[in-house]
């Protein structure tokens, strides 16, 4: 499991439609794109599908294309071959952003499993931290997708619980970079421990993304 709690700021890129969910309410359906990564760097604009329980038409005529708006919610990434497709379910929409520059800001949460290597470093102050990635698997058809998460831990301590191909809880704050026109999920860890996995339940069946 991958997902954050942001505040996005971007340009609306598809207008505002009514969508009808297989329980038979209503909802907002929108397209925000965003331009992420480092401006030093790579940059790249993505599209994030969104979707808004409800619909109101007054409210959804104000959500045309072009209009930059700050949206709040629940992020989420589905990792299909080499694309990375990212949703989110909005929980408030800002018509009148304070900023007028694209950005996503929020704090990731991770169930998953953490990779082969283990990075132990010291800071100039002599302090360790650590950097390492972990993925999340999700079961399509008969196979399954990987989604990694790069993770920079400096708590100024080791960890017991930071060991090869160990399952751990981890939250932090999210970055989002590209490399090579690919999106990157980046973690600054404030918490992490250990994930006692439950059997493998497909989630979230009734969602329209």
């Amino acid at each position: 499991m991958i997902k954050a709690e942001v505040a996005i700021n971007g340009v609306i890129s598809r207008a505002a439609t009514q969508r009808t969910g297989k329980d038979g309410k209503a909802y907002t359906q929108l397209t925000l794109t965003v331009n992420v990564g480092d401006i030093a760097k790579e940059t790249m604009p993505i599209e994030i599908s969104v979707i808004k329980d409800g619909y109101n038409i007054a409210e959804a005529n104000q959500y045309g294309t072009g209009k930059r708006v700050e949206i709040i919610g629940t992020l989420t990434f589905k990792k299909r071959g080499e694309n990375m497709y990212v949703n989110l379910s909005a929980k408030e929409i800002h018509l009148t952003p304070a900023s007028v520059t694209d950005a996503i800001n929020g704090d990731l949460e991770f169930r998953g499993t953490l990779g082969k290597t283990i990075d132990e470093r010291n800071d100039k102050n002599g302090k360790p931290y650590q950097l390492f990635s972990g993925y999340s698997a999700e079961k399509i058809n008969e196979t399954f997708e990987f989604t990694w998460v790069r993770f920079a831990r400096f708590a100024g301590d080791s960890s017991s619980i930071l060991v090869p191909s160990a399952k751990v809880e981890a939250k932090g704050k999210l970055t989002i970079t590209v490399y090579r026109k690919k999106l990157n999920l980046d973690c600054r860890v404030d918490e992490i421990k250990e994930w006692v996995k439950q059997p493998y339940q497909e989630t979230n069946k009734d969602l329209p993304f």
